[in-house]
């Protein structure tokens, strides 16, 4: 009976989700719904005989990502807390899984998806938010070990560089690179000493630069980033296709459904690169109203961090935010010409059932940790 009292107490106490990102999320995402609806309409055609095959199949996931935010954004925060080992070891447990002969499914070349019910599922999108509850629940619980080498940074190096192996071994440079780059951020937040930052930076940088030699299909990557159109033809063709529609689209676009490069001028012009289908059809005016969504969704994710006292809640809505952030920056990025061309989907609005999912996780960990925060907040304060 207790039980069930400090249930109904929580939810009592459980503030309304933040207005501000849950409109940015469901703007993104009614957004999502005309860009691949435009951009997938003539492939789906070809492709299945069906132009609204691929759409129909982005309106199934887009209801069970918004289940998952609210189901997930109700969970006591303690209880992420206390189940950081169990999901690391589950997401691990997929990620070998997703490698084995059988149970994986290969695409392009990359093994990381499962096939269940029709459906493609990726483990990675489980991996990311479990590593970010890890890496908060470590540097919240343990703050004395911090200043030791052994007992503070060694850890957590040792999982993401587990992490880290099986990712190389799909392969999925991006998601290692993703990973990398926020845990980064959230050992210095969470007050591990800068020369073992600076030291562990030193290692990676060279052996970053070996793992580019070592595949020369990520040199090929850099190669034709740096200067696409010396073979705008073969490994330079997407990232000159998207330049293009770039270009195209001018101050205010060709008009939705009126681009011409998702026309099978660009691949996969409705997933990696949809921001290119949506600078040609909407134009600099709709790139960079998109770009404010993002920036406002972003900027609330960290204003809702430095909230928190406790450093848990602050590491885990500062680890959700910046992957979402950082993900944001290499899709544009990649598609604009200023990173190395990377398989990365932009949040919310690419098609991609798995990567929906991951990313409602985010936010409903995000909101998990703003709702009960607030919901303890006295009456009338205004947090």
């Amino acid at each position: 009976m207790s039980g069930v009292t400090d249930m109904s107490r929580q939810s009592r106490l459980l503030a309304a989700p933040d207005p501000i990102l849950t409109a940015c999320v469901l703007a993104l995402i009614a957004f999502s719904t005309l860009m691949v609806y435009s951009s997938s309409i003539s492939i789906a055609e070809v492709r299945y005989h069906d132009s609204l095959r691929i759409i129909r199949h982005w309106l199934m996931y887009i209801p069970i990502g918004l289940l998952v935010v609210w189901w997930l954004s109700r969970v006591e925060i303690t209880w992420w807390r206390a189940i950081a080992l169990p999901i690391l070891g589950l997401a691990l447990l997929l990620m070998v899984a997703v490698l084995l002969p059988g149970l994986g499914r290969e695409i392009n070349g990359a093994q990381r998806w499962f096939s269940l019910a029709g459906m493609t599922l990726q483990p990675v999108e489980l991996l990311k938010p479990a590593i970010i509850i890890y890496m908060a629940y470590y540097l919240a619980s343990f703050p004395d070990r911090l200043h030791q080498f052994s007992t503070g940074l060694a850890p957590m190096l040792f999982v993401l560089i587990t992490v880290l192996a099986l990712l190389l071994l799909q392969p999925d440079f991006g998601s290692a690179a993703l990973l990398t780059s926020v845990c980064f951020c959230m050992w210095f937040v969470g007050g591990i000493p800068m020369r073992h930052l600076g030291g562990l930076l030193a290692t990676l940088l060279p052996l970053t630069a070996i793992a580019m030699i070592a595949e020369p299909y990520r040199m090929q990557r850099l190669t034709s980033f740096i200067d696409p159109w010396n073979d705008p033809f073969g490994s330079g063709y997407q990232l000159v296709q998207s330049m293009i529609a770039f270009g195209s689209g001018g101050l205010f676009g060709t008009g939705i459904g009126q681009g011409v490069q998702k026309l099978f001028y660009l691949p996969e012009v409705f997933t990696d690169f949809i921001s290119a289908s949506i600078a040609e059809e909407l134009g600099l005016i709709g790139t960079l109203s998109l770009i404010l969504v993002f920036a406002i969704l972003l900027g609330r994710g960290l204003l809702l961090a430095m909230q928190h006292t406790d450093m848990f809640p602050r590491l885990l809505i500062l680890g959700c935010t910046l992957l979402i952030g950082f993900a944001f920056i290499i899709n544009m990025g990649a598609a604009m010409g200023i990173m190395p061309t990377k398989g990365m989907p932009m949040p919310f609005v690419s098609y991609g059932g798995s990567a929906l999912i991951g990313e409602c996780i985010l936010i409903g960990l995000i909101l998990s940790a703003q709702r009960q925060h607030n919901g303890n907040q006295p009456r009338g304060v205004n947090p």
